[in-house]
């Protein structure tokens, strides 16, 4: 199963594109934000193009993302080494910290847009912003309509962080069932010579 995460774990890099966008609905040239764990774009009127924190975050994650598949890689298939487990935990550790990396880069896009517009975008959906917003096209546009998407990637992280997890527990349940049956004194005194 932990191979199988690594798959999936492999379709979440920089180039599965982003995982939580806002577009003008009515307009493509009102704004559009990108963001996913490895950089965020904004192209808007008034914004910066990304924080100061996006560039060594992404690359940072993108490193930890790499040496996970890795590491789960080789570990599945070398499954009764001593690090195999370790591997595991990390690629876990990693998926995780790929989540952390995606808030905070969200959280700098909101705080970009409250900043600029006074307004937060919906996080999912259609909704109006209750503002006057100058489009790409230096147009005024009193309250747009943006629409607001989570991508596949985003959702596609939670089933790899769910794949190494069950393989984790199947695992441990499994060696749980090797080690019941030797308990007590006959446990000190046996060793597998299989």
């Amino acid at each position: 199963m932990a191979l199988l995460g690594a798959v999936v774990a492999l379709f979440l890099g920089p180039a599965s594109g982003p995982w939580w966008t806002v577009t003008g609905t009515e307009t493509s040239k009102l704004l559009s934000i990108q963001v996913s764990p490895f950089y965020l774009q904004a192209d808007a009127t008034g914004l910066s193009t990304s924080t100061f924190f996006s560039a060594p975050l992404g690359s940072f994650t993108n490193l930890l993302l790499v040496l996970s598949l890795i590491a789960l890689g080789t570990s599945s298939l070398h499954l009764g080494t001593w690090w195999s487990r370790l591997a595991v935990y990390f690629s876990l550790c990693s998926l995780s910290e790929l989540y952390l990396s995606f808030l905070l880069m969200y959280h700098g896009a909101l705080t970009i847009l409250l900043g600029a517009y006074d307004i937060l975008p919906p996080y999912s959906g259609t909704s109006r912003l209750l503002a006057n917003v100058v489009g790409l096209d230096l147009n005024n546009h009193p309250n747009p309509l943006v629409t607001a998407s989570f991508g596949l990637p985003f959702y596609l992280g939670f089933l790899g962080i769910g794949l190494i997890a069950t393989s984790l527990i199947v695992n441990d349940i499994s060696g749980k069932r090797e080690t019941h049956e030797k308990r007590g004194v006959g446990a000190i005194f046996t060793t597998d010579s299989e």
